[in-house]
């Protein structure tokens, strides 16, 4: 079965993205984008309190009847140790969350930094974060990391959703066995970054000029393939997530309802990458992959 959809809105917020040249998504054309989203099927919508005005441009736009499930995310903390006094900021932060996006309750609330549960005082999150769903505000707590090794600090009862970096290029937490441990461990699994930043759907002569040569003629290779399959390289991005039977959903953003509309469509092409093998398009450049480490 394949992964269900899940709408990245970290453009309707940011003008998110090193290809992005359009900038943030106009709110007329996020609110169409949810409807056509909505009727499409999408399962989830992705957001945080990080991506800028997103969630509360969300809320003014959501249809009046959609099957969504809300995700958000706790920004990382800037408190060295923590206290019981934070508990309240955290409240605060929560309801500031369903106060933008007008729901009463979040699917899941994610912690955008596993950093923080490595803090002194860390227990005081963690019996805010299960107080939550004690108390019916989320049903669902997670996480969301770039590495195996952010998953260290995380308790058990805290992974009921992962969110993590995979792509036709950036298979590491596929390869190294993550993403099976997780979900043995009853968690959801969901892949962001299928498009890295939009990097993996721009052919490699208009890349930035920092990307190194090796990684360059690695995407050529890759046009050079969806060309002789009559691809895109959306539909091969696209094709590698489809098939990977152990992720719950995928994380896509689009800026426009043609963007959607071109989503969808390769979305529900007929599989070709699991007869080539696409594991054979994993690179291991780890600056390429991690866009914490891109320049701005």
């Amino acid at each position: 079965m394949s992964p269900k959809l899940c709408l990245g809105t970290v453009q309707f917020g940011l003008p998110y993205g090193i290809t992005n040249k359009s900038g943030q998504v106009d709110e007329l054309e996020v609110k169409n984008i949810l409807a056509d989203a909505s009727k499409a099927g999408f399962s989830w919508l992705d957001s945080a309190q990080a991506y800028g005005d997103a969630e509360s441009v969300i809320g003014r736009n959501l249809p009046v009847e959609h099957n969504f499930q809300l995700v958000s995310k706790l920004p990382a903390q800037r408190q060295s140790i923590f206290t019981a006094n934070h508990v309240s900021i955290w409240e605060q932060s929560l309801q500031l969350s369903l106060s933008r996006l007008g729901i009463s309750c979040l699917d899941s609330l994610l912690l955008h930094s596993t950093d923080d549960l490595r803090k002194p005082g860390a227990e005081f999150l963690k019996e805010w974060l299960f107080g939550l769903k004690e108390r019916g505000l989320v049903r669902r707590l997670g996480v969301s990391i770039y590495e195996a090794c952010d998953l260290g600090p995380v308790d058990s009862e805290l992974l009921d959703l992962v969110q993590l970096p995979l792509s036709l290029y950036d298979q590491r937490l596929l390869q190294n066995g993550t993403i099976t441990y997780l979900r043995s461990q009853g968690c959801l699994v969901h892949a962001r970054s299928l498009y890295l930043q939009g990097l993996l759907l721009t052919p490699a002569d208009r890349w930035p000029s920092w990307i190194d040569q090796a990684t360059r003629d690695h995407h050529a290779k890759l046009e050079a393939f969806a060309a002789g399959h009559a691809r895109s390289l959306l539909e091969c991005a696209l094709d590698f997530a489809r098939v990977q039977q152990e992720l719950d959903g995928v994380v896509l953003g689009v800026c426009s309802r043609a963007q959607l509309d071109q989503l969808l469509k390769a979305w529900v092409m007929p599989p070709f990458l699991q007869d080539q093998g696409w594991h054979v398009w994993s690179i291991k450049d780890s600056f390429s992959l991690d866009p914490r480490r891109w320049p701005r």
